[in-house]
């Protein structure tokens, strides 16, 4: 067995664990970000049209891709003899833990384009004849570590939706919280369905 340098392998600096986060959404007619961080000081940008939910719970962030195939068969092979994919199918899952306008406004499927300019203020919505939840463009940003040792991950939805809703519950023993899936779809402008960016002034210190 050839020897192997454990420290070149395994970098302990590459191990992540996102702490503060944030999570914001856009409407569809906004365009989608072209600079995710600064320049000068490779800070995450946030767009200025965003819309930023509040606190989501310890469950954190869930986003997943689920890929689907199809085996062929022969005659002369017990085993397949190829695999082709027949769908990869995006999703993106939060459990919203802030009670304001902009939760509502989201778990109602009001377009994001007719939200309230403030998340703080009154709200009343009425459940009613709903075809679908519209479509929003919807971006993730967390960090792990702090000052000059940051690391960002911004992370882009061109094309979300909502496709799946959790159970609420009112106690006086637990927080409410707003469970959300979103699907994560192609736009066809933008000819993408996520992005995943990773900057932060950790990686430009001075050797």
């Amino acid at each position: 067995m050839p020897e192997i340098d454990l420290d070149q392998a395994n970098v302990d600096t590459n191990i992540r664990k996102w702490g503060s986060k944030l999570l914001f959404v856009q409407p569809m007619t906004s365009a989608p970000p072209t600079t995710f961080f600064g320049v000068e000081d490779h800070l995450p940008v946030l767009p200025a049209d965003a819309k930023i939910f509040g606190f989501i719970t310890t469950d954190g962030i869930d986003q997943e891709d689920s890929v689907s195939s199809e085996n062929t068969q022969m005659d002369q092979a017990l085993e397949p003899v190829r695999r082709d994919l027949t769908g990869i199918e995006k999703t993106l899952l939060t459990n919203l833990g802030e009670d304001n306008a902009y939760v509502q406004a989201l778990w109602h499927g009001v377009p994001v384009e007719d939200w309230p300019a403030t998340s703080v203020g009154p709200w009343i919505y009425h459940d009613g004849a709903i075809s679908d939840y519209p479509y929003m463009r919807l971006g993730v940003i967390a960090v792990d570590g702090v000052g000059e040792m940051a690391r960002y991950r911004y992370e882009y939805a061109y094309r979300a939706a909502i496709t799946a809703k959790g159970a609420r519950k009112l106690a006086r023993n637990a927080s409410e919280t707003y469970s959300c899936t979103w699907g994560l779809f192609r736009d066809a402008v933008a000819k993408k369905s996520y992005s995943r960016l990773q900057d932060g002034p950790f990686y430009h210190q001075v050797p």
